[in-house]
């Protein structure tokens, strides 16, 4: 975005600054970045479509840290079972994450 190296002050009435303060709250952001996204017309995220997007990264690393079990159990030859679990935990993760961007694709 580039350095913050300008200061604005404005004068807002209460109703202004109560509305400011509840876009903040919202959407988990700063009342900063709240002003900066609305100046530069950029859509100011809700608090639960954050948390839904962090649940979705959480089940991202799951995975990798799965797929890295899996390469690790495949190079060593290790045992049917414990291959036959972490395709398992593969498989339930999978399925968490179809629940998940389902849930945050469905009309709100």
């Amino acid at each position: 975005m580039g350095e913050l190296k300008h200061r604005i002050t404005v004068r807002l009435t209460d109703a202004h600054a109560t509305h400011l303060k509840n876009l903040a709250d919202a959407s988990g952001l700063t009342r900063n970045e709240v002003i900066r996204r609305v100046l530069l017309n950029t859509e100011i995220p809700s608090a639960r479509t954050r948390r839904e997007v962090q649940d979705i990264l959480r089940i991202q690393r799951e995975q990798n840290r799965l797929g890295g079990l899996l390469k690790k159990a495949l190079t060593e030859r290790a045992e049917r079972t414990e291959l036959r679990r972490t395709l398992i935990e593969i498989e339930r993760n999978g399925a968490e994450l179809r629940r998940t961007i389902a849930h945050l694709v469905r009309p709100r």
